[in-house]
């Protein structure tokens, strides 16, 4: 059997997306900072496959004050061949299934079914109506895309049976609900025994239960007692017995218990820590799902392709544990959306299936893409960014520079100029190791739609390889760094070093020097000659050290500006006015 894909989705008008796009693969990553969409992603698809059961008028966007009327989501389903490259038509059950109404045919002739999903809330009712039908086409470059006009063909999506993976997952839960995932697929475990199987067992848990009562006293005792109930109950031919383990195999959900650990001290799940519990919880839905698609190969003529959904999949587990959980979930049967906050999983994953999604006037989505970088760029953004620095990922903007220096020193001036620590407006400081690394980080910046600055040194060779780096990434679109207005370069061929002590902060550095030092000293005397040493510092001499002690004395000369009653040097001052604007 042929495979399908839901390779676009668009959404217009759910709750904070207002109007945005997505391309999808087999397995998709959503990544972003939180509030920015990932879950409404999520839930949208959610809609469009047939589960509204959540909605209300809260879900409506808000824009400029007025809440929208309705909620437009469209999907398109391709097929594709089991590399899960794109073909040229649907295999003969799918195309049985959707029906030659359902399916278009783009410019190239590639098959593909359009289907639009719009929920229109219905004020006399206070509820909304659905209406769900296939459209003309995918594209109109004469209109936009929520215009195109959709025909009055219908197509089940039976097929595509849509799961949702809350984040609060708990194996424990799962196994007291019969509602559950786990639940649904334990209450029929009778029905896969024969009838010969079921009382060859049933005859076994008889002689186990009335052996378990034998050999014990307590239980003996209780069922004695218990069968004076006879004497008050006018029930002839009935009687009481007790039954330690399960004793018709209908009821073994009502009794089984999941245990973990070594084999002589395993304990049940309720003894186990969330992260056991949630990541069984999940497997356990893996397995939820090989039933179902293996039941319906084996009973039904129809085809099936499950579309998964799963929040935050690394809740409650350590960085190991997250690498591991990429690759079983994407060994789960069908399509899988994958919201998440961890860049270990980020890490694990092929990148290329990352969408990241930020949040500046509207939502914006970046993304890798196949077609435009080649295999080396890819490794490098894969190796030195994604594997070294995915944290950067949820960052709502992102300064680049050569080395440790900066690392040290850039958050502690941020700091005095924005008065809180960078951190708390999503500011992230990233070495790139060198100015002939520039290039992976700032593509990877780029791409994934996440505003970046250079703060860089003037020396000649770092400059022009910097330019060079920027120059590849922005293409045609670069016409100079001085063009550049979110690359800061220190003038006069300076170094970091050289700048701050050019800026007259020669006498605070020395100043901050005997605030450390002075506390060391024994006595007054060797204080004061400690004094005199520092305050006879040239320039020359703090520079002289500072190359041979550069993270030290970053330090040294950050909090010497930190501590100053002067303003930061300027060109600082120049960096943060600009990542003030950008970020507001």
């Amino acid at each position: 059997m042929g495979n399908i894909l839901i390779d676009k989705i668009r959404i217009k008008g759910f709750r904070g997306l207002d109007n945005i796009e997505l391309s999808l693969q087999d397995t998709t990553i959503l990544t972003g900072a939180n509030n920015v969409g990932k879950t409404s992603v999520l839930k949208a698809l959610q809609l469009a496959l047939g589960n509204r059961a959540f909605l209300s008028t809260d879900d409506l966007n808000i824009k400029s004050g007025s809440r929208t009327e309705n909620i437009i989501v469209d999907i398109r389903i391709i097929p594709i061949d089991e590399n899960n490259k794109r073909t040229q038509d649907f295999d003969g059950d799918w195309e049985a299934y959707f029906t030659e109404k359902a399916i278009k045919y783009d410019d190239q002739s590639f098959a593909y079914i359009p289907i639009r999903t719009k929920f229109v809330f219905n004020h006399s009712r206070s509820d909304f109506d659905k209406q769900q039908r296939i459209l003309k086409q995918w594209e109109n470059m004469d209109v936009k895309w929520f215009d195109i006009e959709t025909t009055k063909e219908k197509v089940s999506l039976d097929a595509l049976p849509f799961f949702y993976l809350e984040a609060q997952r708990d194996v424990v839960e799962d196994l007291k609900f019969k509602s559950s995932y786990l639940g649904r697929m334990m209450s029929q475990i009778s029905q896969s025994y024969s009838q010969e199987d079921i009382d060859y067992l049933e005859s076994i848990i008889e002689d186990l239960n009335n052996k378990a009562i034998e050999k014990s006293d307590i239980l003996s005792i209780i069922q004695a007692v218990l069968s004076g109930i006879d004497t008050t109950i006018d029930n002839k031919g009935s009687n009481i017995t007790l039954s330690p383990f399960a004793k018709k195999i209908r009821d073994l959900n009502k009794t089984i218990s999941i245990q973990y650990g070594e084999n002589e001290d395993s304990f049940t799940m309720e003894y186990h820590g969330m992260g056991t519990r949630s990541w069984s919880s999940l497997l356990a839905f893996k397995a939820f799902i090989k039933h179902i698609t293996n039941l319906t190969e084996k009973t039904s003529d129809t085809p099936i392709y499950p579309i998964i959904a799963i929040e935050e999949p690394e809740a409650h587990l350590h960085p190991n544990a997250q690498k591991k959980l990429y690759h079983q979930i994407q060994d789960i049967n069908g399509q899988k959306i994958i919201s998440t906050h961890s860049p270990y999983i980020v890490a694990s994953s092929n990148i290329y299936e990352v969408r990241h999604l930020y949040r500046s006037k509207s939502i914006q989505v970046g993304y890798l893409d196949k077609d435009i970088l080649n295999d080396d760029d890819y490794r490098k953004i894969k190796q030195k960014v994604v594997n070294t620095k995915g944290e950067i990922l949820f960052s709502k903007c992102i300064v680049f520079f050569e080395g440790e220096t900066e690392e040290q020193a850039l958050p502690i001036l941020a700091q005095k100029y924005f008065e809180v620590h960078p951190s708390e407006i999503g500011l992230d400081f990233v070495g790139v190791g060198g100015a002939g690394n520039y290039f992976p980080f700032i593509e990877f910046a780029k791409r994934m739609q996440i505003p970046w600055f250079i703060f860089s040194d003037g020396e000649p060779g770092p400059v022009a390889n910097m330019s060079k780096a920027v120059e590849k990434c922005l293409g045609d679109g670069f016409s100079g760094l001085d063009q550049c207005d979110n690359i800061v370069i220190i003038d006069q061929d300076d170094d970091f070093e050289k700048y701050i002590i050019r800026c007259d902060y020669l006498s605070d550095i020395k100043d901050y020097i005997k605030s450390q030092e002075l506390p060391k000293c024994k006595n007054d005397q060797h204080r004061e000659k400690k004094i005199k040493e520092i305050e006879g510092y040239t320039s020359e001499q703090i520079l002289s050290e500072s190359k041979k002690n550069k993270t030290q004395y970053a330090l040294v000369f950050a909090n010497a500006i930190a501590i100053s009653s002067k303003e930061i040097p300027d060109l600082f001052a120049v960096l943060f006015n600009r990542i003030k604007n950008r970020l507001s």
